[in-house]
């Protein structure tokens, strides 16, 4: 498997780049895993919207989604006769999708090139020769992180991909990471003070915490991503190694990762 960051910018975003947004091939299918603002704009440097098999959305924050919307103008319009987009998105979210195609100008803005499906939060979601586990994490509204397999024999076969999406630590975040190969880990706080809302828990993490996760979860290599990059990274880096001893990095805008 191969993932390609198109964006790793929290929800406002460092300046000249897209927020969240990862391209992961592997099997010969290609998928665009969340669209934040952005994305799309680096996508086309990739590859056309038409040679993505499937989009996957972790949850309907707007720094996740929104760009489904300048996906949708950047994907040809089709007949009936011809193949849409597939577009997996979190159980319930229809109705926010129809309220956003509204907004865009008319209720049918996306009918005529997406198939949007929901998943269930439980099922593997097979796309192609990708396999993507729900996990759901510990965020402001319903989101799953994903742990990633590409089917088949080869050098692929076996290998785990991780992608945490947005989260705070808890309890049963190991199963996602689990001797992962690669794990594509969120760490949006530089301080606690940062994610502040009581009484609800918060829904982010420190580079440390990442480090910690990846530690306990004895995965092969740790990129942060979705985290501000104002200056520079190597304050999330430092705070990550801290705590786990393996290669960690800052994603890379345009940065393809084999896993």
């Amino acid at each position: 498997m191969r993932v390609t960051i198109l964006g790793r910018s929290p929800a406002r975003p460092n300046p000249g780049e897209a927020c969240a947004g990862y391209l992961v091939e592997g099997g010969g299918t290609r998928v665009l895993l969340d669209a934040g603002p952005g994305v799309v704009a680096q996508l086309l440097l990739t590859c056309s919207p038409d040679e993505l098999d499937a989009v996957l959305i972790s949850h309907m924050h707007t720094d996740h989604f929104l760009d489904l919307v300048t996906l949708r103008y950047a994907f040809p319009w089709l007949d009936e006769a011809k193949r849409r987009l597939t577009v997996i998105v979190p159980p319930g979210s229809k109705d926010q999708l129809a309220d956003l195609a509204r907004g865009a100008g008319y209720p049918d803005f996306f009918a005529r090139s997406f198939d949007f499906v929901e998943h269930d939060g439980e099922r593997a979601i097979e796309l192609g020769n990708l396999r993507f586990e729900p996990h759901a994490t510990q965020h402001y509204v319903p989101t799953w992180g994903f742990r990633t397999t590409a089917s088949g024999a080869g050098e692929e076969a076996g290998r785990v991909f991780a992608y945490s999406a947005d989260t705070a630590p808890y309890d049963d975040l190991g199963a996602l990471v689990d001797r992962a190969d690669l794990l594509l880990c969120e760490a949006a706080l530089r301080s606690l003070n940062e994610d502040a809302r009581p009484p609800e828990p918060r829904g982010h993490l420190l580079p440390s915490e990442a480090g910690e996760i990846a530690t306990r979860g004895r995965v092969g290599r740790l990129v942060l991503t979705h985290l501000p990059v104002l200056d520079h990274d190597g304050w999330a880096r430092e705070q990550a190694a801290t705590a786990y001893e393996g290669p960690v990095e800052v994603a890379e805008v345009l940065k393809a990762y084999d896993v």
